[in-house]
């Protein structure tokens, strides 16, 4: 789901570091692109399990249509 937004992160960090190769730079990556990299990867986590627990509900949905 939030591979789009990972990946222009992801840009986002390669073209900065580059462009900002010293210890400033270094502080940014460090203290705002790796805390958005992680916060992403959580979000990623709680959708994949929003999905499963989406599905759990149609099913138990399902199964209560059928003995109505």
């Amino acid at each position: 789901m939030f591979s789009e937004a990972r990946g222009q992160l992801n840009n986002s960090k390669s073209t900065f570091s580059e462009k900002a190769n010293d210890s400033f730079g270094n502080s940014i990556v460090k203290e705002v692109y790796k805390p958005f990299e992680s916060d992403l990867q959580m979000m990623d986590i709680v959708w994949d399990e929003a999905e499963a627990r989406k599905m759990e509900i149609m099913a138990i949905l399902l199964e209560l249509r059928t003995i109505l």
